[in-house]
């Protein structure tokens, strides 16, 4: 099992955070406690550039909609980015596309700092063409 991996930078007034490794029933306490301390100090823009996350379950999934209604309830959001196709396709099954739109890149996903819902993300056809 792979380290989860978290670093932070601030780019175009959203905070980005780039994972790495794997999110899962162990790691995971460490992201959404990260997420909460972003939420807790006003930071309600939130990119999550996960090209490098090589593994994400349910309880991942969970960290993930967890810190998007923090964002959320505070007029804000969290948009994945470079996500892998395995978790692009994961979020379509289980209809999660909209509340996680996956984008392909952080600019792509800061573009409209103040839309509620993000344009773009990824349909069931771009997830039919996945390997």
């Amino acid at each position: 099992m792979e380290q989860l991996r978290v670093c932070e930078r601030r780019e175009r007034g959203a905070v980005v955070l780039v994972v790495s490794g794997e999110l899962d029933v162990v790691t995971g306490p460490q992201l959404d406690r990260h997420l909460s301390a972003l939420a807790a100090t006003g930071d309600h823009h939130v990119v999550l550039d996960a090209a490098d996350l090589v593994f994400c379950d349910a309880s991942g999934i969970t960290v993930l909609l967890r810190g998007r209604t923090r964002a959320y309830e505070q007029q804000g959001w969290l948009r994945l980015v470079a996500a892998r196709a395995l978790l692009r396709r994961i979020l379509v099954i289980t209809a999660l596309t909209r509340e996680l739109p996956v984008f392909d890149t952080v600019a792509d996903a800061v573009a409209s700092m103040n839309a509620d819902s993000p344009p773009g993300g990824i349909s069931a056809a771009q997830v039919a063409s996945l390997p």
